[in-house]
């Protein structure tokens, strides 16, 4: 009988900085949810997933910025 080996879920990426990508999702999400109401009230047609993906797409940039800034 043979053994299964597992890989690792992502390679090269260390278990600290899968943690710290994943809290920052949640706290992206928690932000999008406090602040979905303000929006939608002023852009009723606003989804909360369209609100979502704005406020991913942001913080994705500053944070590729950051990247740069420091990379340079």
């Amino acid at each position: 009988m043979t053994t299964k080996r597992h890989r690792p879920i992502a390679r090269g990426v260390s278990g600290l900085e899968r943690e710290r990508n994943a809290q920052r999702e949640i706290d992206t999400f928690l932000h999008a949810l406090s602040s979905y109401p303000e929006h939608f009230a002023r852009k009723p047609y606003l989804s909360f997933e369209k609100h979502l993906f704005g406020i991913m797409t942001s913080a994705r940039a500053h944070t590729a910025d950051n990247n740069h800034r420091r990379n340079s």
